[in-house]
């Protein structure tokens, strides 16, 4: 069963959908569960009757540490693709890295492409940093949930990081 819980996030919503085992896709589309049934097919989720993850949402908006959480990938994607998504989540809030450095950080330094299809296919936005690759220029590149959205969380993760700092 799957179930999911939405939470105000900047000027949007962010909508987390998880399973006993853990979280399994997040999103920040105006239709989230179209969103989550266009990776899963079969996925039938039905709202949370309690919020799960609340301390996740609001740990990210502090800009602290997020609190230990498990992830449920059901299989989903390939073992290059899950060290991808799994390195994404230790990227520090505030900072971005390029595709390159990424790909080299894994120990794939030739594999940029399939590095970057995996970011791309990241299933866990913002949880998992995907927004914090870009591309070797420093432009922003492609993010699932647009380049707009990309945009402003990195910027609102730059200003938690200035405030931090004075």
């Amino acid at each position: 069963m799957i179930n999911y819980e939405s939470y105000p996030l900047l000027n949007g919503t962010i909508t987390l959908f998880y399973s006993t085992t853990g979280v399994q896709f997040v999103s920040l589309a105006d239709d989230p569960v179209a969103e989550y049934q266009a990776w899963y097919p079969t996925g039938q989720p039905t709202p949370a009757t309690k919020q799960r993850y609340a301390n996740l949402v609001a740990a990210y908006l502090a800009g602290q540490a997020l609190p230990p959480y498990q992830v449920d990938w059901q299989s989903h994607g390939t073992d290059l693709q899950r060290q991808v998504w799994q390195y994404l989540q230790t990227i520090p809030t505030g900072t971005t890295m390029s595709y390159q450095a990424l790909a080299t950080a894994i120990g794939r330094p030739n594999a940029v492409r399939a590095i970057a299809t995996a970011v791309a296919k990241n299933p866990l936005l913002i949880l998992g940093g995907c927004h914090r690759i870009v591309r070797q220029d420093g432009t922003l590149g492609n993010y699932r949930a647009g380049v707009t959205w990309k945009q402003n969380l990195l910027t609102f993760e730059h200003q938690l990081q200035n405030s931090v700092l004075d």
